[in-house]
């Protein structure tokens, strides 16, 4: 709950040099209006609500508006879009898409590569096509430390902490809140609400989260894990399916970025990402695990700078550092072609999620109701789910589509079920909302 202080409004900056991109978050005002006026609304007096989601990306600002009837607790999609080419470069356009459903209202180029121009825009087109009043605004913010164990009102204490975390998430965190700034400064009478990535992986015990360094050590440094909002959906999705109100499951989320999550009870009891999100499998351009002893050689005896390490290992390597793509269904047709780098990557990326899916397996005592693959292969890729599942859980596609929110591609007999998944980040988020406007 938001206490009896003013809101801050902060300003997002964004400064280059000729070797670093640095974004900064620093309070330069007070708003006139105490935000104890939006927390105390009770939405309970009108039916329908109307929440905005928003996913902030580096270059990129993701929204989605869903009307909620708060009576039955549908939720509904009503504007979907995207803006791209948000770069302090400026050597693109910047590009917004907005849809209504399967039409497409608005592909246009917006003033300004901000935030803040690419949210004003999204405003301007919501007022004329739908609603007037945005009762709250989801946020997913990628790293909540362990300040964040759960979705919480964003008020100026909370905004204050959670620019303390941009050092935990320096890709993603500063562009999470840049989001939650222009929506602030958009929709003051709206609730702000932050939903994280971490936040589902809070359950995860010590022994599992505790990373083996000194002591003094691994209590600062532990392991966070991520992709939790999609995790969670996944699993409440499959338990639906099956008719079960908690499974034990393991959940791939495999897309540009990757992880695996350990499901027990449904909740998280370990995932492969760690102390930040470079951690576990080779990904889209991230690395995902290696022998730190590496990164001590770079260093050491090859000259490079810590700067340009981080940059190997987050945006050279992974499936673009063996094949020279980043996008895992080029590297799946260069596999079906024979192309020898694009199959050693796919061979590569389906050996380590492989392994991961046997870990598990070990940790839950071979009690695993399903497995699910969600994500922009894991929902597209028989090939994955073939080489993955090979020898250890039968699968066939017969009964698959792509247009199914659950594809059950078990073969008889298989003793697990082995189910597809679409992930659905944004309708949890709103979900999430509803919750603390109750």
């Amino acid at each position: 709950m938001m206490n009896n202080s003013r809101l801050l409004l902060w300003r997002f900056q964004r400064t280059t040099s000729k070797n670093t991109k640095r974004i900064v978050l620093e309070p330069t005002r007070v708003f006139s209006r105490v935000m104890t006026r939006v927390i105390s609304r009770d939405f309970s007096t009108q039916t329908k609500q109307d929440i905005l989601v928003l996913n902030a990306g580096s270059s990129s600002l993701k929204f989605n508006l869903f009307s909620v009837d708060m009576g039955s607790n549908s939720v509904s999609s009503v504007l979907n879009g995207a803006a791209n080419g948000l770069t302090v470069t400026g050597d693109v356009d910047p590009v917004i898409k907005i849809k209504q459903g399967d039409k497409t209202l608005i592909s246009d180029v917006i003033s300004s590569p901000t935030h803040s121009a690419a949210l004003s825009f999204i405003a301007d087109t919501i007022r004329s096509h739908s609603s007037e009043n945005i009762s709250a605004v989801g946020h997913r913010i990628v790293h909540g430390g362990t300040v964040f164990p759960e979705s919480c009102i964003v008020d100026d204490s909370a905004l204050e902490e959670l620019s303390q975390l941009n050092s935990l998430a320096p890709l993603h965190n500063p562009h999470n809140l840049a989001g939650i700034v222009a929506a602030a400064e958009t929709f003051p009478g709206a609730l702000q609400v932050g939903v994280f990535d971490t936040g589902y992986h809070a359950t995860i015990p010590e022994h599992a989260h505790t990373y083996a360094l000194p002591r003094q050590l691994a209590t600062k440094y532990r392991k966070y894990g991520f992709h939790g909002t999609s995790h969670k959906y996944v699993v409440e999705q499959a338990a639906q399916f099956l008719g079960k109100e908690r499974i034990n499951a393991i959940s791939f989320h495999l897309g540009n970025g990757c992880s695996v999550a350990c499901i027990k009870n449904n909740k998280s009891i370990d995932t492969t990402m760690g102390y930040t999100p470079l951690a576990g499998l080779p990904m889209g351009s991230r690395s995902g695990d290696i022998d730190p002893s590496i990164i001590i050689k770079l260093l050491q005896d090859e000259g490079y700078t810590s700067e340009e390490v981080s940059d190997i290992l987050h945006n050279q390597s992974g499936l673009y550092g063996i094949s020279g793509s980043s996008d895992s269904l080029t590297v799946e047709r260069g596999y079906k072609n024979g192309d020898p780098g694009y199959k050693l990557a796919f061979n590569v990326f389906a050996y380590n999620v492989k392994k991961f899916l046997g870990a598990y397996t070990a940790v839950l005592n071979n009690e695993v109701d399903c497995i699910i693959f969600t994500g922009g292969i894991g929902e597209n890729s028989p090939l994955l789910h073939n080489l993955v599942c090979e020898g250890l859980h039968p699968v066939t596609h017969d009964n698959y589509s792509r247009d199914n929110q659950v594809s059950d591609i078990s073969a008889a007999g298989s003793s697990t079920r082995v189910l597809v998944v679409k992930t659905n980040e944004e309708l949890a988020i709103a979900r999430e909302c509803v919750k603390l406007m109750r």
